[in-house]
């Protein structure tokens, strides 16, 4: 089977190299540790082709679709309202379950979307939304030839690299010469189909893969997305994190609520603990 999704994956490529379509869409699983220490899962998808790529979550694609519209829009809110009701007086974990298994949880905001050269990121820090354009980097991996790793029935090669300030080793198969993987993580003659970063805080695993050739699907903004650049992104992130009062407040314009003792030593970041770039500093 992996052999036939190479063969077509190679002819589609030669068919449509400038078409702008995805050739294939692969599953991965992200577990990693935010920087409160909480271990966390979710499951993302990436389409990708010759120079183009999405990598997003499905949920969240699904929910940002439908706000787009005043139906849907309406919707959301009614549900909302339900939902409210439901958090009443519950304690923190059954709050976060009953967000978690509701249509209307957001729980990946993340976009990365590849264009030729640069990537387009979407992605939100304490309900504020933000966006911003990158150029893609060379990468200088090293490739360990004598290391290898079957995933999905595919023969992987290992690979080690530098990227915005942490040490990646990936694992990636020639049998699908595309150049992509999940979240940012490319630069190989093959699809990446498992990253981890040396401190094992972040690591993406494949779950899944076949031959599409479909449109990338557009990135919707039900919300107010504004433009930043991506070390100012970083920085916000970490305030958040540093100062979550002073997040609350810059959110609500300088009055939001003040937060307990408590609330604050959950919410605040750990040490040890940073996010998948941490060159920001």
């Amino acid at each position: 089977m992996k052999k036939i999704l190479s063969i077509v994956i190679a002819s589609v490529i030669a068919i449509s190299l400038f078409a702008q379509k995805a050739q294939i869409k692969a599953g991965y699983n992200y577990h990693y540790f935010d920087p409160r220490g909480i271990e966390k899962n979710h499951d993302f998808i990436l389409l990708a082709g010759q120079n183009c790529s999405k990598f997003y979550n499905s949920h969240s694609q699904w929910l940002d679709s439908i706000r787009c519209t005043k139906d849907g829009e309406q919707w959301h809110n009614q549900q909302a309202l339900i939902m409210i009701g439901e958090l009443m007086n519950k304690s923190r974990e059954e709050r976060e379950s009953i967000l978690n298994s509701s249509p209307l949880g957001h729980p990946v905001d993340l976009y990365v979307v590849r264009d030729n050269h640069k990537f387009n990121v979407w992605d939100m820090v304490y309900h504020e939304y933000r966006k911003y354009s990158e150029p893609i980097e060379e990468r200088t991996w090293t490739i360990v030839d004598d290391s290898t790793k079957t995933i999905l029935g595919y023969e992987c090669l290992m690979a080690t690299a530098d990227y915005h300030g942490r040490k990646w080793t990936a694992w990636f198969t020639p049998e699908v010469p595309i150049n992509s993987g999940p979240w940012k993580l490319l630069g190989l003659p093959g699809l990446i189909l498992e990253a981890i970063d040396s401190t094992g805080q972040h690591h993406f695993t494949a779950y899944g893969i076949q031959s599409v050739n479909m449109n990338i699907p557009k990135v919707y903004e039900p919300y107010s997305y504004e433009k930043t650049t991506r070390k100012k992104f970083l920085e916000l992130c970490r305030y958040r994190y540093d100062n979550i009062q002073g997040m609350s407040d810059l959110h609500f314009g300088g009055n939001g609520p003040r937060l307990s003792a408590e609330k604050i030593e959950y919410e605040s970041g750990k040490d040890g603990f940073d996010f998948l770039e941490t060159d920001y500093h």
